[in-house]
Order: C-alpha cells, then structure tokens, then sequence
C-alpha cells in the first residue's frame, strides 16, 4: 500500500505566492514569514523547505512521502537543512529569551557547504526577533551576500524588531490567522481528546492561533477565565469579596503557563472588542485604551516578577479605572 501524508492545511495564498515566485526561476534567497504567534509559521518554513530541497518536486501543499527529502525535513535530519531556534534552558527547562549568537554564527559557514542532494541549502530561522543585534548583523552579513542556492526563512512574530535592512532584504510573506474550518482541522488532528464544546469555546477564543487554542485546552483554564469574564462584565462596578477570591483562585490554580494564557485570553478579548467597535461605528478609543492598559499592565507585571494574584488585581484595578474615566 502506497504511504500518504496528510495535506499542509492552512495559509493557500501564502503557499500559492512562494509557488508562483519559484515557477519564475528568480525565487528570493530570503524569505519573512510573518504572523502572530501560534499560527504555523514553523511548520509552514518547515514545508517550504521541502519543497526547495526537492528542487519543486514536492509540490506545496501535498508533501509526497515517496520523496526521501520529505520524511528528512519533517523529522528535521535533512543534511541540507538547519533550523536555528532559542534552546532550552537547562535548569529551568524552558526556552531561553534568545537565539545565541554563536548558533548564528554557524550559518553562513552551513550555507557555504556543497548541498548533500544537490537542492540547495536551506535555513530556518524560528522567532528571529529573539536574535539579539549581533545575531541580526550576523544573519544580514548573509542576506546581503548570499551563497549560490541557498535560502534563509526567517519566521517573526513582531517584524518591527528586526533591522530594516533585513526586513527591506527580504521577501515578506504575511500570514493571516487560521479560519474556523482550517482550526477544526488541524485541532482534530492535534487535540483529538478534546471535548467538542471545549473545542469549540478554544477556536472562539484563540484569534486564529491554533498554538494558542491548544494551549488552552492544555492548561484548562477556561473556568477561570469564564470567571474573570463574569466579573469584568461588570466594571465599574465591583464585588471586592469576589475580586479576592477570584485572585486567590488564580494564584492558586494557575503556573506561569496557564497565567500567561489566563492574560492572553483577557487582552485577546479586549482586541475583539476594539475590532468590533471599529467595524461597527468606525471607532473603538474605549476599548483600545483597555487593551493597551492591561497588555501594559501585564507586561510590567512579568518584567517585576510579580505573584499571579497582585498581578490580576493590578490588572482589574487599571481597568475599572480606565472604564470611569471613560464614563
């Protein structure tokens, strides 16, 4: 029985763009994937990736498992591949804030490499606005002056970090967030224990991230968020007994991943509001002050290190007050 592998779901114009760039024979050296977080640029630089060491044999959007390169790329062993990404933090486990430059550092003599297959070379560069600015002169040096037949994919979740050398060097490739269709899809295959009606209250919270709709799910925090949803509904009011004990539920409940989604899903839903107002009377000051407020408010808390709890009643305290001032 002939092995399959599942379609690359998501971003067609996006695939359709490097496909058509690609057809013409002068396909950029240098690509910008960009988007917010959670969307697939990794797994999209991922694919493009298989496709180019094939020379276009794989078409995008239908990886060929027949192709050895295909198999290679996905399990990230390809010899004419390099992905470049912040590493794990040995005590704490997680990710480092940034890239290491001596990892940058190792680019351009990889590029310069006679390809194993003889498909070019190819470089992925995860969340290169981690890349501090001796990461990013690194990476220009070779955006600039290119080796023959070698592609740099550099996936961003904010462009406006990087130099604007790089970001005018390169070809950008702008993501929208996933559709509903798309997230079902994908959320079938990632979450397949998930209940529907969580499933469900994820893609309608998520904004288009499936990174985020799984981390929702992951770390079960929708009852708290229903919660905190149910008291800010009623700012500028406030139950001072309830605010405490929600606090204190949050502190208790809640490890650095799941606050960190607990305050994504709140500012999220300030966004929504800003969008929705804009669409309907063409203006949204109140809710875009909100956001900004509490994106502001929770960053300062992170950077301080504070305890989940003050942080949350920091937040509340910031937005009851915004919401008077409006009034």
């Amino acid at each position: 029985m002939m092995e399959t592998m599942r379609p690359f779901i998501g971003h067609a114009s996006a695939l359709r763009e490097v496909q058509e760039s690609f057809a013409t024979g002068r396909m950029p050296h240098a690509w910008l994937i960009a988007g917010i977080e959670g969307i697939g640029k990794r797994a999209l630089a991922k694919h493009i990736a298989q496709f180019v060491l094939t020379g276009g044999s794989n078409k995008l959007g239908s990886p060929d498992p027949s192709l050895p390169a295909t198999k290679l790329v996905e399990a990230e062993t390809h010899p004419d591949l390099l992905i470049v990404e912040r590493p794990e933090d040995g005590k704490t486990g997680a990710l480092k804030k940034n890239i290491p430059v001596e990892t940058v550092l190792n680019v351009g003599g990889f590029l310069h490499k006679t390809a194993t297959y003889g498909g070019g070379r190819v470089v992925i560069v995860n969340e290169a606005h981690t890349l501090n600015r001796f990461g990013q002169n690194a990476i220009l040096k070779i955006v600039e002056e290119p080796p023959p037949r070698s592609f740099i994919l550099l996936t961003v979740t904010t462009p406006g970090l990087l130099l604007p050398t790089i970001r005018s060097r390169s070809r950008i490739l702008a993501l929208e967030p996933l559709h509903d269709n798309e997230l079902r899809a994908l959320m079938d295959i990632a979450a397949p224990q998930a209940t529907p009606e969580n499933i469900q209250t994820a893609m309608a919270l998520c904004g288009g991230s499936l990174g985020f709709a799984l981390k929702i799910l992951r770390t079960d925090i929708l009852p708290l968020y229903k919660e905190m949803i149910a008291l800010i509904d009623t700012l500028p009011a406030l139950d001072v007994a309830q605010l405490h004990k929600l606090g204190e539920a949050i502190a208790r409940k809640t490890d650095q991943e799941s606050f960190e989604a607990l305050t994504a899903l709140l500012i999220e839903r300030l966004r929504q509001t800003a969008r929705e107002q804009a669409a309907q009377n063409g203006q949204a000051p109140v809710a875009l002050a909100l956001w900004e407020k509490t994106r502001a408010t929770f960053a300062a808390a992170e950077s301080s290190n504070l305890d989940h709890k003050v942080a949350f009643l920091n937040a509340i305290a910031d937005l009851r007050a915004a919401m008077n001032e409006a009034s």
